[in-house]
């Protein structure tokens, strides 16, 4: 049952990592249509509520994958405590405090939340866009 939960672990963090890039990518190309300068008004305005809807979706998605993460990840560092195993599966500040290698200050916020708020920028890039194309 362990190899099972462990596959299944790195399998869903790495879906959390290539969330981001496909929205990412997808963002980029919406935007370049509802900031170009030759875009009509209904380019400008279905481009900026595609880019609202990505984010949102790309948000609730990257958090779904990143639940399922964590829940394995306790799942594990409990098992491997109970068995009385080294401890693998501890979050990456844990294991750098136990180890006293130092984190710069910029590597100590979680990925995860600067990349939930990137996101959610994108989302309200794609408002403005939205909100220009009706009064623009």
């Amino acid at each position: 049952m362990y190899q099972v939960v462990a596959a299944r672990h790195v399998g869903i963090d790495q879906m959390v990592w290539q969330v981001p890039g496909i929205a990412l990518t997808a963002q980029a190309f919406l935007l370049a249509i509802g900031l170009g300068p030759g875009a009509g008004q209904l380019a400008r305005l279905s481009s900026g509520l595609l880019s609202i809807a990505i984010a949102f979706m790309s948000v609730e998605l990257l958090m779904r994958h990143r639940l399922s993460a964590i829940a394995d990840a306790v799942w594990l560092e409990k098992f491997e405590r109970d068995q009385g195993w080294e401890v693998l599966h501890s979050p990456l500040n844990d294991r750098c405090a136990q180890l006293g290698v130092p984190m710069p200050r910029l590597a100590r916020a979680r990925a995860y939340s600067v990349w939930i708020v990137g996101l959610s920028t994108f989302g309200l890039v794609g408002l403005g866009v939205v909100v220009n194309a009706l009064l623009g």
